[in-house]
């Protein structure tokens, strides 16, 4: 899984609409969705105020970085594997917090 796929998985879990994230960023809808579906690179200020609004640290965005096979590349899966679990729990536990957070 590449960065955007991660955020829009990671916007969506938090139960969050692109406008309403978009609104809270100072950016058009547009511009989040190109981010989303991997046509536009964010900046690492944007990156920054989205890990802010979603409440999750900046980290969790790379989890599912790309990495060229080879023979490591099993336990790679399998710490992402482990790693998507855990965020999946982590999401979980703090939507309403998220919720919050975004109404503020």
């Amino acid at each position: 899984m590449k960065l955007g796929r991660a955020l829009k998985l990671m916007r969506t879990a938090s139960g969050l609409k692109q406008k309403e994230v978009a609104a809270k960023l100072r950016v058009t809808q547009n511009y989040l969705s190109l981010v989303e579906n991997e046509k536009r690179d964010p900046s690492l200020f944007f990156l920054k105020q989205l890990a802010r609004i979603l409440g999750v640290p900046i980290g969790l965005f790379f989890l599912w970085e790309e990495v060229e096979a080879g023979p490591s590349q099993k336990s790679l899966d399998q710490v992402r594997t482990l790693l998507a679990r855990l965020e999946a729990m982590y999401l979980f536990a703090n939507r309403g917090k998220a919720k919050r957070r975004v109404a503020a």
